[in-house]
């Protein structure tokens, strides 16, 4: 059995499914070397007007055209011949001159240059179209027909039989040049959506890769800011009150090593869904991802690092565990920048409304932010951090907009800064939303 639960015998070919088999050593000769074709071609059509024409103007067969005629027999025939030698790229050409040579070399030498009018119908049909070959048809009959007339003095019964036996062989032709024809024109846009398909497969595993890294980004920001945010602000106010409280600060040290396990397991499971997509988070040797019920512990962890955290809920959590998520880490990620940008973020206010319909998730604080500001301070007195890229509120629109919701964020008219997002909620038993959330 293979990975997926299935025997080889399962993905083996349908037994009706026959394919072309590969060209022989003959095909890829003369298909590597067409000018070799395109001689002998010439050869077959021209070598009988070779031996045929001195014969007869020679008078060996009792009668002697014309020298006229002559002349103009033998350059009916060497055009054709050259026409024969660009039928791949003019065929319609070959086919006009096949039609002038019925008239300078059919009244007075009717067995001569029969083949040529094969030759153009079937280049027409090949490498024309369907409808240039029946069109090219038409035109070398009716230009057979009045030729046939001229050729027996007007013996209409005499020039019909000729046509009809001649036109026979012409429709032949035809039709193999056309169904040869449709079978390479059918390869041939086989193998286009072939290469189509092929550079539209490389777009699609390009987008991917943008896409999945975007999300590994996104996923190892959520982690790895929020616990290093808060590990730096622990350890600083250990660092600090080290001295003056030493049971607090060790207090505060095991807070530190408890949010870097944390961490640890977080991306760990990410890691691990990442290398192994089949690995679902239930899996019993992977910690499930957060949801709503790790939001009180996540607000205990931004206590401890001394800030003030107002949490209030209001409703039922929504059952999807992905939406569970997409909340855990808006807050999360909200309160990590109350943390690292507010200057005073004393007093924080989670609210997480559950309606029937949609929740809403607003975070307010009261610090006085500012964008510009390089330096913040932290909840202990005299550490400070840095303000980062903000990759954080992108994380938190693409979170958002892949349930169809909206985002607010910027400052307030106090002076502080506020995150309200609103997310609908699917109603029970109705089809999820496709998104992608880790």
């Amino acid at each position: 059995m293979n990975p997926a639960g299935r025997s080889s015998a399962s993905v083996a070919p349908e037994p009706d499914l026959k394919l072309p088999g590969p060209p022989g050593v003959f095909r890829l000769f003369f298909g590597r070397h067409m000018w070799i074709v395109d001689w002998a071609v010439v050869v077959v059509f021209a070598l009988p007007a070779v031996i045929y024409l001195p014969i007869r103007l020679s008078g060996a067969t009792g009668e002697t055209p014309s020298l006229v005629v002559g002349i103009l027999a033998i350059a009916g025939t060497a055009t054709v011949a050259v026409a024969l030698l660009f039928r791949r790229t003019h065929p319609l050409v070959l086919v006009a001159v096949v039609a002038v040579s019925f008239f300078l070399v059919l009244p007075s030498f009717p067995g001569l240059g029969q083949s040529a009018p094969l030759f153009a119908l079937y280049a027409a049909a090949l490498y024309a179209s369907v409808r240039a070959a029946w069109v090219s048809f038409g035109v070398l009959i009716l230009c057979l027909a009045a030729v046939s007339m001229v050729a027996h003095n007007g013996d209409l019964g005499e020039a019909i039989a000729v046509s009809l036996v001649f036109g026979f062989l012409m429709l032949v032709a035809v039709l193999v040049g056309i169904n040869v024809g449709n079978r390479k024109r059918y390869v041939e846009a086989l193998l286009d959506r072939a290469a189509q398909l092929a550079r539209e497969r490389d777009q699609q595993a390009l987008l991917s890769a943008v896409t999945e890294r975007a999300r590994i980004a996104r996923e190892m920001h959520d982690i790895v800011a929020h616990s290093l945010t808060v590990m730096v602000a622990l350890a600083d106010g250990a660092g600090l009150t080290v001295k003056d409280d030493p049971g607090r600060a060790q207090e505060v040290m095991q807070q530190v090593a408890e949010t870097g396990r944390q961490a640890l397991a977080d991306m760990r499971v990410v890691l691990g869904v990442l290398a192994d997509p089949r690995l679902s988070t239930g899996d019993a040797t992977l910690a499930p991802q957060p949801r709503h019920d790790d939001l009180e512990a996540l607000v205990q962890s931004y206590r401890g690092a001394g800030m003030v955290v107002h949490f209030t809920v209001s409703g039922a959590p929504p059952r999807d565990p992905g939406l569970q998520l997409t909340v855990f880490r808006i807050v999360q990620e909200a309160l990590t920048n109350c943390l690292r940008y507010a200057p005073d973020p004393k007093h924080v206010l989670v609210e997480l409304a559950y309606g029937p319909a949609e929740l809403v998730v607003s975070v307010l604080d009261e610090g006085q932010g500012s964008a510009a500001t390089t330096e913040v301070k932290t909840g202990f007195p005299g550490v400070t951090t840095v303000i980062g890229a903000g990759q954080g509120l992108v994380g938190m629109r693409e979170r958002v907009a892949a349930y169809g919701g909206s985002l607010e964020a910027g400052p307030t008219t106090a002076g502080g800064w506020r995150v309200r997002a609103t997310v609908p909620v699917r109603p029970s038993g109705a089809p999820a939303r496709e998104h992608a959330v880790v």
